[in-house]
């Protein structure tokens, strides 16, 4: 026989006994939907993304300093490439006119502006006006320094070595070389 502690209340019975009426009940309580389901909308709709116009103001750059405003950043011209045109010894008719180009890098921390030049430094000038102003390069990037030659009317070798100055008239980097050969027009 059951004690008095392992016996099962009153409410505990009732409750198991509707429990049955209950849950069937719950199914008649749900609305019914009055439009077919394949006509309704989704349960769940995934938001969509809707671009919108942000406006970023542009930084305003802050110019790097060159060496002649008292900076400690340093001036250095590396040479890249091979000669662009004109490879040394290239042959050429007297008075060719020569576009000579070389691929150099800007490996120092300063900015070439308006301030920097290129200037002979020995050989043969062939036309070409120095000082001229250095192609404008921000330190760490590759640029092509070009000047304008006109070759010699006398048959024979030729050069003309140039050095990149800065603002303060101090030489830096790598020489650049120009080596033709004039040869005779018949």
């Amino acid at each position: 026989m059951l004690s008095g502690r392992n016996k099962p209340s009153f409410a505990f019975i009732i409750c198991l006994a509707a429990l049955p009426f209950l849950l069937v009940g719950c199914k008649s309580i749900l609305p019914a939907r009055s439009v077919p389901v394949e006509d309704q909308a989704a349960l769940f709709k995934a938001p969509t993304f809707v671009p919108t116009m942000v406006v970023i103001a542009e930084p305003t750059p802050t110019p790097q300093a060159s060496a002649a405003e008292g900076t400690d950043c340093t001036n250095l011209l590396q040479f890249i490439a091979p000669d662009l045109t004109y490879p040394d010894g290239t042959e050429v008719k007297p008075g060719e006119a020569i576009d000579k180009q070389w691929k150099v890098k800007n490996a120092g921390t300063c900015n070439w502006d308006s301030t920097y030049t290129l200037q002979l430094m020995g050989g043969e000038s062939m036309g070409a006006a120095s000082p001229q102003a250095l192609v404008p390069a921000r330190n760490g990037t590759e640029t092509v320094i070009a000047i304008q030659f006109i070759a010699p009317v006398e048959p024979g070798r030729y050069t003309s070595q140039w050095k990149a100055y800065g603002p303060g008239g101090q030489p830096f980097g790598d020489l650049l070389y120009m080596d033709i050969t004039v040869v005779d027009a018949q």
